[in-house]
């Protein structure tokens, strides 16, 4: 009786060992999960390097549904009554609040997030964030959480490379004969020198000094908006606040920075200096243009690596950090309750521990580099101390994205093809970790100071940059420099009342359409028609009214400003 009993206990043993890959097999049949995405610049499957790491490791395929890409797709989501699995939006206010409205987003409150030791260890405040907003609305419960979170508060956004900073083509500024740059209405003669001295690439390609793209607008030009941050003004929808003078700017006001900033676009297209194509081109020829050389100014520091490289550093060509000398550019400053944007999952998912998963592994350290570096053992790898380095491969990839080639066994195409098309953070990327001696960015790993101590930095140090290192450093030591708090960015902007969001939906289209308009004046006297009929049209559809409510909100984030900093 005892063998017996015995060997069923031992069969009973076995055929629960055999249960668990079987098990574990049907949980990882393959399962598309859909995003529903206000950020990504791209609609279909993720592809390339990043699908196949995803499909190996979670036996997913990522489908991104853009608005970037298809205006009409929130409108058509929310009328399906369907955002998919994976749901991220541009900003934690209307549309959040309309998705409430309808139960398309679904509670947290009764998941285990212990389960989760990324989410569960750096997420809660930024939880807590979007819990606060979404009471204060009306519907209690955990409904996702913000954007760009931090480990720690009050650290500047940006290592290197600050994300709001004039970037100029030093090979160019050096054969113009070092022009100056003293104030925003000297931009057209400062282009003009840079233009005149570089107008072709070494293929014969036309050179312009500046070009844009409208795939992110919904209503003011970005690329006259932004030329606002470098004087320290940084979003509040289409109004710019600068948090450290508390000084705000409406931008159809007569003489405003935003006029001014049209008016200095207008001249460069006069004067063949911004790409005629601007308009009609998205994101992806804007980045195949710069990357190409046929662009001598960008307007962001994340961007520059698009074009730079060792082999053109040694030769002192690349984009590097300048000043306009009566600017002070916006920093943005890191919050653990994260930035306002925000992460969701939407009601109807099926697959929600799958979901979590990978959003899980989007958090974890690992998760981050792979997700913005490529492969590990490929691109980059942990050095015998445990920092990570990247490898000649890696650095191939980071500065030829479009033309290296992907072994097959890591999904084959291009590095770029294979890009994560999420475009949408979850820790932020840039931030040292802590206990650490190195950041989740490469820019905070050994390697990148060494591989980018070249002819460039060094001549950009002494010739310009005063014995700065980077363009972080440069605002460091020259204090030109607009600093956020962290109590603005952890603040929750309110959302506008439903009739304020029917005056935007119809003056927004107009203003956007009009700035272009304004930058393609053939005459001072077609601008000035141009500016007129965008500030009456946009006034007539009750502008003023939308701007007094922003207005209020703004003193309201600036009374969260002194009882929490």
């Amino acid at each position: 009786m005892k063998k017996i009993l015995s060997l069923v206990l031992t069969l009973a043993m076995l055929a629960a060992m055999m249960a668990v890959p079987a098990l574990a097999e049907e949980y990882r049949e393959p399962v598309t999960l859909k995003m529903f995405s206000g950020l990504a610049n791209f609609a279909g499957d993720q592809g390339g390097w990043f699908g196949k790491e995803l499909k190996d490791r979670f036996n997913v395929t990522l489908n991104i549904v853009s608005t970037n890409v298809d205006s009409n797709a929130w409108t058509s989501a929310v009328s399906a009554g369907d955002l998919g699995d994976i749901v991220c939006l541009g900003d934690m206010g209307d549309q959040f609040i309309e998705a409430l409205n309808a139960d398309l987003l679904l509670d947290w409150s009764d998941i285990d997030l212990s389960q989760y030791p990324n989410i569960d260890a750096y997420l809660g405040d930024a939880i807590q964030k979007v819990s606060d907003f979404a009471a204060a609305h009306g519907h209690e419960g955990k409904y996702g959480f913000t954007y760009a979170v931090a480990m720690e508060d009050g650290a500047w956004a940006e290592l290197t490379d600050p994300t709001y900073a004039l970037q100029i083509r030093f090979d160019a500024w050096e054969k113009a004969g070092k022009p100056e740059l003293k104030t925003l209405e000297d931009l057209p003669a400062f282009l003009k020198a840079l233009q005149d001295a570089v107008p072709a690439t070494e293929t014969g390609e036309k050179v312009y000094a500046y070009g844009g793209f409208p795939d992110w607008e919904d209503c003011v030009m970005k690329f006259t908006w932004d030329l606002m941050t470098y004087y320290g003004y940084q979003e509040y929808d289409f109004l710019g606040v600068n948090y450290q003078t508390r000084d705000v700017v409406n931008p159809l006001e007569e003489g405003s920075l935003y006029y001014r900033a049209l008016k200095v676009n207008n001249q460069l297209y006069r004067e063949g200096l911004f790409d005629p194509e601007s308009t009609s081109q998205n994101f992806d020829a804007y980045s195949q243009k710069l990357s190409a050389g046929r662009y001598l100014m960008a307007m962001w520091g994340w961007i520059i690596g698009n074009y730079n490289s060792a082999e053109k550093a040694a030769n002192k060509d690349g984009f590097v950090t300048f000043l306009i000398e009566d600017s002070a550019p916006a920093m943005q400053t890191l919050s653990k309750a994260g930035s306002n944007r925000m992460w969701a999952i939407g009601a109807n998912t099926e697959h929600e521990d799958r979901v979590l998963e990978v959003i899980d592994w989007l958090c974890s350290e690992e998760g981050m580099i792979i997700q913005n570096y490529g492969p590990k053992g490929l691109c980059w790898d942990y050095d015998e101390n445990g920092v990570p380095y990247m490898t000649d491969f890696g650095w191939q990839c980071q500065e030829d994205k479009a033309n290296t080639q992907m072994p097959a066994e890591y999904g084959g195409g291009t590095f770029q093809d294979g890009e994560s098309k999420i475009n949408h953070e979850t820790i932020k990327l840039e931030q040292m970790i802590p206990g650490k001696t190195y950041s989740f960015s490469y820019k905070g790993w050994p390697c990148y100071a060494e591989h980018y101590a070249t002819e460039l930095s060094k001549a950009w140090s002494e010739e310009y940059a005063n014995g700065a290192t980077s363009g972080v450093d440069l605002y460091r030591k020259t204090g030109k420099v607009s600093v956020q708090s962290p109590a603005a960015i952890a603040y929750s902007k309110a959302s506008l009342s439903a009739e304020g969001q029917q005056k935007r939906a119809q003056f927004a289209p107009i203003m956007k359409e009009y700035s272009w308009k304004c930058v393609y004046s053939a005459d001072d006297a077609e601008f000035d028609a141009n500016w007129k009929y965008m500030v009456d049209t946009c006034k007539s559809y009750g502008y003023d009214d939308v701007v007094a409510e922003k207005m209020a909100d703004i003193e309201n984030c600036f009374a969260y400003m002194d009882a929490n900093d």
